[in-house]
């Protein structure tokens, strides 16, 4: 059968720290999925469902999210099959010489001994982007045996899959948005860890959090420092692990203030460009 179809490539040029919060807004677009650059992404549509007042619909959208924010090319792709295009586009993304996350289309050419399968229409949370690898890094040494995690901000469900296959127990994984938890479903399921992985659309200041080993948070700066709290709580009966990322490097001392303040002492930070991820531990009373 041939799949082969015209497609719309819209280049938008938006700074990395607004790509999470505009694939929320794109998830009632008609898209066939979205890639990540440096400072840019290129969201494709089906040409016969690209129009005038879907581009000024995006336009209204990018004017919120940022005065820079801008579409800066469209371009045409003819009788190409988009899906194969984006295959190759998506390569795996080694976290170190154990882990690595890739697209089941290229899992059988990888030698690590833990694999996770993400199969995207967009990138976000799979990988490409330094937060999420970060947090990666910072589990790999942390995972106990048996323990329970909790993924806030779960995005495609990278560090819940990640915590199961380093032994944790179980997972409670959650996301405010249903495009990140319907994606996140099926990258479980795909995982064989569906039996092990709770997940949930839920905001997280109207969520009871349960109690739990430790904490994997990818989430922005504003959000973190008002969910320290509630982390708290949730490792009240623990010395537990608070990892936390999705934080800009500018913003590193007063996210540290917030967890100070919320009973939390500083263990780790690391980096990657502007990002960092950051490990916490409660203060011992």
């Amino acid at each position: 059968m041939n799949n082969s179809k015209n497609y719309i490539n819209i280049y938008v040029k938006i700074y990395e720290e607004f790509y999470e919060i505009l694939g929320s807004f794109l998830y009632d677009f008609p898209i066939v999925g979205i890639e990540e650059r440096l400072d840019e992404v290129i969201i494709c549509f089906p040409a016969e469902k690209y129009n005038e007042k879907l581009r000024q619909k995006l336009i209204d959208i990018l004017s919120v999210l940022s005065p820079d924010a801008k579409i800066i090319k469209t371009e045409k792709l003819e009788e190409k099959n988009w899906n194969e295009e984006w295959e190759k586009s998506v390569t795996p993304i080694v976290i170190d010489d154990e882990i690595a996350i890739t697209p089941s289309w290229h899992a059988d050419s990888l030698e690590h001994n833990i694999k996770i399968l993400i199969d995207p229409k967009m990138s976000f949370g799979t990988g490409h982007h330094a937060t999420t690898r970060l947090v990666c890094q910072l589990m790999k040494n942390l995972v106990k045996p048996d323990s329970y995690w909790i993924d806030a901000g779960t995005g495609t469900a990278v560090l819940a899959i990640l915590a199961i296959k380093l032994g944790a127990k179980g997972v409670f994984a959650f996301d405010n948005n249903i495009w990140s938890v319907e994606n996140s479903i099926e990258n479980i399921a795909m995982n064989n860890c569906s039996e092990q992985i709770e997940i949930e659309q839920a905001d997280i200041f109207k969520l009871d959090l349960p109690e739990a080993d430790a904490i994997a948070a990818n989430m922005y700066t504003h959000i973190l420092k008002r969910a320290f709290p509630l982390f708290r709580r949730s490792l009240k009966n623990s010395n537990g692990d608070l990892l936390v990322s999705g934080v800009l490097k500018y913003d590193e001392e007063e996210l540290y203030e917030s967890a100070k303040d919320a009973g939390f002492k500083h263990i780790k930070t690391l980096r990657e460009d502007e990002w960092i991820a950051v490990h916490f531990k409660p203060e011992q009373k």
